[in-house]
This record gives structure tokens, sequence and C-alpha cells, in this order.
């Protein structure tokens, strides 16, 4: 097990004390991701389809500065208050300063690995922003992936990124960007990039016997499993979105780690409720998809 300040809840701890299947859900989505209720509300849905699969959700995030491992559905409006969107150079600011804080990509990876879980269920991760050859804006999502071996199932890199650029830096860190049912790269909010994955699997157990396979010859990068929405949006109407938002958040010198909840605010506001449905049914989705796959890994 982990030491503190890692708190492992009753129920997730029974699961890695008899290799039960688990899934790391991030709060990132809780605390900046997503309004309130549609918050709590997509995420008791993601751990219900975590559970309909047969693995058990593992909500992972910070609570007055402890970093808990299966947070239970009441304390998910109790990091609310106040919180602080967390990654790894994070950590120990806000545990030190007892925060309560979402995690992101990189940081829920991190934890996960440290507790023994193998699998972990997002929306989309972080990557090269656009103009990153002026601001070098880089998600620390990249770099923990080179070396956190776990399988992070997600759409893609969020839609207000560089998607090629974002690509090109996950082949040089050896991170295989791997399409579930799909041979193109999903951008998050839209379905296609136009952009191939590294290889297709049509079922979860080609993703386990991958991920085995990667852990035998020792490879310490994660498996980047990808699969389109269920609900897409039209890929002309979010990018003329984009383009509005990043000058609005030049407009008002928002940048690091601000810019993508700003975005994505901006872009919620501006579309009304479609990027927000599609955003939710990809998390969901996602969910259950890694469900599948912790399962597979215990089968």
């Amino acid at each position: 097990m982990v030491d503190y300040p890692f708190v492992i809840r009753p129920e997730v701890h029974d699961a890695l004390e008899s290799h039960q299947p688990l899934v790391a859900l991030e709060t990132a989505v809780l605390t900046h991701g997503l309004p309130y209720p549609d918050n709590i509300e997509t995420m008791t849905h993601m751990a219900q389809e975590v559970r309909k699969s047969g693995a058990i959700p593992a909500v992972i995030g910070l609570k007055q500065g402890e970093v808990v491992v299966g947070l239970e559905s009441p304390e998910w409006e109790e990091i609310l208050i106040e919180p602080e969107k967390c990654s790894l150079r994070d950590l120990a600011p806000a545990v030190m300063r007892g925060k309560n804080g979402g995690t992101t990509v990189a940081l829920t990876a991190y934890v996960a690995h440290r507790a023994g879980i193998r699998a972990f269920a997002t929306g989309g991760i972080g990557g090269v922003h656009r103009g990153a050859q002026d601001t070098w804006d880089i998600s620390a999502d990249l770099y923990a992936m080179h070396t956190l071996p776990v399988i992070i199932v997600s759409s893609g890199a969020k839609s207000i990124l560089d998607i090629p650029k974002t690509l090109e830096f996950l082949e040089s860190l050896g991170v295989p960007v791997v399409g579930y049912r799909t041979p193109e790269v999903p951008g998050f909010y839209v379905s296609t990039t136009g952009h191939a994955v590294s290889t297709t699997v049509q079922h979860p157990k080609e993703v386990a016997e991958m991920h085995r396979v990667m852990q035998s010859v020792g490879m310490q990068q994660a498996l980047l499993l990808v699969q389109p929405g269920p609900l897409p949006v039209d890929s002309s109407l979010v990018e003329s979105l984009i383009a509005q938002a990043l000058k609005a958040a030049a407009r008002e010198h928002v940048s690091g780690k601000a810019m993508t909840p700003f975005m994505l605010g901006y872009l919620n506001q501006e579309a009304g409720d479609i990027l927000k449905r599609s955003n939710i049914a990809l998390l969901i989705a996602n969910a259950a998809l890694a469900g599948e796959v912790a399962v597979t890994l215990y089968a």
C-alpha cells in the first residue's frame, strides 16, 4: 500500500487486497470541468457504469490536504469548496496547505499507479496547446504518460489543443495511441481528426493483452486507449468556437493551468448545451469501457 498522505477508502482497499478490478476516476472534471450539478450527476453515472461492468470505481481527489483514493459520493460535493486544479507540480503545496483539489490526468494517473490501479477513465487528455511554439504550453499529462504504466481511456486530446503536435509528442515519448474500434484519433467533441491511431483493437481483451506485453518487456509508458464519444459535434462549429475562445483568452491574459478551464467554460457558454452534452456522454462511455478493460485484466 502507499504511505501518507494517500488515504485508501475501505472499498478500494478491500478490492486491492483481493485483486478485484478497479477503475480510477479523476476529479478535475468535478471541480473545473463541468458546472454544478452536472458535475455531480456525471460522476454518479460514471461510477455506475464502472460498477455495471463488474469493476469498482476509485474516485481520486484531494480533501483538506489528503489525497483520497475512493472518494465516496457525499465527499464529491465537499471537495467543491474552494478547490484547486491539481497536477503533479501542485500536489505538495496543496497537501501542505490542507486544500481541496480536483486531480488532472497526470496526477490521477500518478496516484492510481502508486495505489496499484491499472485502468483509468477520463474525458480528454491534456496536450500541446495551440501556439505552443511561442508559449511552450505543454500539459504535464503527456510527460506523465511517458513514465506511468497505466491504461488511460479517453476520447483523445481536448479539441482546444493542437492535435497533430500532441500526437507527435506522444509518439516521441513512446506512448501508443490505440483506437477502440476506430482507425482515427477522435478529438474530444469531434469523432475524427484525420490522424491515424497507432493500432486498432476490437475487444477489451486485446487491450489487456497489449498492456501485459508492455509490462513484460519493462515498458514504463501508459497505454492510451481512445474512442469517439457517442454524441459528436460538427467540427466546423467547434473550430469556430475555439477561435473565438482563443481571442477572448488573449484579451483577458489567460495562460497556464487556467487556460483549459477558461477555454472549456467559454465554449460551453457560447454553444449552449450541445458541447456539454457531448462532454458528459463521452465521460460516461469512457468509464464504461475502462470498466470492461479492468475486468479483462483480472480474468
